[in-house]
């Protein structure tokens, strides 16, 4: 009988809504068990918060399922937010003594950073908090954690575990994109050239719209896109906001190779898809994952989880062996 993964989500939007969806209601997994836990076997036990209108409530109260965990004010630095944050959202924060206090408190065995991009400085404070209180750290998140030696250090000194950064979605437009670099050159084929642009609905997209996030985004999708394929040129991009499409991104794809002959092949394409869900199952198998690691005694960062579950990993350049080795490392 397994202990429960006792996981705190530091930010409550839309991901956040469908870990709590996935966890207590009757959804099927991608993968059933991973280091032999079910995802029942992961129980949210903090959330934290900005947004005025979600502070206070519930979790149950806030998604109409999920536990009676109490959402409570979240850090941040006002000098690091996007314009579209500052306007758009009525912020309320804490200090930094009494956040830690709180996740002292709740003991989470892992703290989820789901904050809206652009926040290098509140994601260091968060990583920095939970390496103190004893919490291994899921940077899901664009900012750059796993990958600074201080930070890391934090947690290899504590003997914790460190995942990151940025998430990658299970079916999102940079796995279709990586997908397709792929299926093409073991096909026999050149990749010459392609791009990705996506518009989409959320608050993260309208987040996005700053200039400084967007660049920063693009630089990590584009880069983890051409591990496939560095020779190739890869331009992605988030280009605008659309209220009405709500928590759906669409990607225009533009895809040009070389064939038989010399002869070139285009793609020109949109794909359709929705954040929330999309994170779901990267997510749980993170957890789970590095919950696996920890009873085994794993501290530091693991690359193999990092270039599974992220965008700006520490290795990994073919999804499906990256796949394959997930499976075969944790599929027991």
């Amino acid at each position: 009988m397994h202990s429960k993964i006792r996981i705190a989500l530091i930010g409550v939007g839309n991901v956040a809504e469908y870990v709590i969806k996935g966890i207590y209601g009757n959804v099927k997994p991608w993968h059933q068990s991973i280091g032999r836990y079910n995802v029942s076997d992961i129980e949210v036990v903090g959330a934290f918060d900005v947004d005025e209108r979600k502070v206070g409530k519930s979790l149950r109260e806030l998604y109409k399922t999920g536990p009676e965990v109490l959402i409570k004010p979240s850090v941040f630095f006002a000098e690091e937010l996007s314009r579209e944050m500052v306007t758009n959202v009525k912020l309320v924060k804490t200090d930094e003594t009494t956040f830690k206090n709180e996740i002292k408190k709740i003991g989470a065995d892992q703290v989820i950073s789901l904050i809206n991009s652009g926040q290098q400085m509140a994601s260091e404070l968060i990583a920095k908090i939970s390496a103190e209180t004893g919490s291994s750290f899921i940077n899901a998140t664009p900012a750059l954690i796993v990958q600074k030696e201080r930070i890391l250090s934090e947690f290899i000194n504590r003997k914790l575990l460190v995942a990151g950064d940025d998430l990658q979605s299970q079916l999102g437009g940079t796995w279709l994109h990586r997908i397709l670099m792929l299926a093409f050159k073991q096909f026999g084929s050149t990749w010459v050239k392609s791009y990705q642009l996506d518009v989409g609905g959320s608050f993260e997209t309208l987040n996005t719209m700053d200039e400084r996030i967007r660049e920063h985004k693009k630089k990590i999708k584009s880069s983890a896109i051409k591990r496939e394929d560095e020779a190739s040129e890869v331009i992605t991009g988030t280009t605008d906001y659309v209220p009405f499409l709500q928590d759906y991104r669409i990607s225009h794809f533009y895809v040009e190779v070389l064939g038989p002959f010399n002869e070139k092949f285009y793609i020109d394409a949109e794909y359709k898809t929705r954040d929330g869900p999309n994170a779901f199952n990267i997510i749980v198998d993170v957890v789970r994952a590095l919950k696996y690691e920890k009873d085994k005694g794993s501290y530091g960062t693991i690359n193999l989880i990092n270039s599974f579950g992220f965008k700006s990993n520490a290795g990994g350049t073919n999804l499906l062996k990256i796949l394959e080795d997930f499976e075969k490392n944790y599929l027991i």
